[in-house]
């Protein structure tokens, strides 16, 4: 009679946890870099490796002109103006270019993959207790942009396969946000979802705040950077800190 009783306040106390969350949602969409985990940190990192190699003295490093040199190779890759193998090698050419150096470029890329595939996860703050009380309530998947080696060897430091239904790769999916036909393999592995029941949460307004509002999905603008939005692209909602999503969803 106990266990009977303890099982129906269980049950009863599972159905209330239930409806005091936002169920509208039904798949919440993590974008991994920069919104789970801190990119820049390993960013660094991985530059840094990269200086190492081509022995680049230290006190020449320009890490900031790199980060810009990067964002609008990758900026111009969703635009459509280049290709990917483009990103990945001529970032290399026109970086090294500013320390009057030739590299392989070829080499130089998967040199730096191979440094942000080796630094350390850190996590962003809250992201962890977060993503632990939402995996109980909702179907989590993450959707990332990168090289399917690289985010594999990353994510492979975290716990994420546990909490996580699905893990969506750009270079295995065969597209990239903001292309509709990422989240469109994202859609027929959820087949069952309406695109009403899904959210995408991410801090880029030009990949995953304009791939969900393409894919025609609510979207959450993860702003812990505090960014100005100079662009037109508008999200469903904005958040500056990850404990602000219950407000979302509950």
């Amino acid at each position: 009679m106990t266990g009977h009783t303890s099982f129906d306040t269980l049950r009863e106390g599972l159905i209330i946890i239930r409806e005091a969350w936002n169920l509208n949602y039904k798949v919440i969409l993590f974008d991994f870099d920069d919104t789970l985990v801190d990119f820049h940190d390993a960013e660094v990192q991985a530059y840094a490796h990269l200086m190492r190699h081509y022995e680049v003295p230290s006190r020449i490093h320009n890490y900031k002109r790199f980060k810009e040199i990067n964002q609008n190779h990758w900026e111009a890759f969703q635009r459509g103006e280049i290709t990917k193998a483009e990103v990945l090698s001529h970032r290399f050419i026109e970086t090294f270019e500013t320390y009057d150096m030739t590299v392989n470029r070829q080499e130089a890329d998967i040199i730096f993959r191979d440094g942000l595939a080796r630094a350390p996860i850190k996590w962003l703050t809250g992201v962890m207790p977060m993503l632990d009380t939402l995996s109980s309530q909702y179907t989590l998947a993450i959707v990332t942009n990168g090289v399917t080696d690289t985010q594999k060897r990353r994510i492979a430091q975290t716990n994420l396969h546990s909490m996580m239904d699905h893990i969506f790769i750009s270079d295995q999916v065969g597209a990239q946000k903001p292309n509709v036909a990422f989240f469109e393999a994202v859609f027929e592995v959820f087949s069952q979802y309406d695109k009403k029941d899904f959210l995408i949460v991410g801090d880029s307004l030009t990949s995953d705040i304009q791939g969900g509002i393409n894919a025609g999905i609510d979207t959450c603008w993860f702003n812990h950077r505090q960014l100005e939005n100079q662009t037109t692209i508008q999200p469903t909602y904005t958040i500056e800190h990850i404990e602000a999503l219950k407000e979302i969803l509950m």
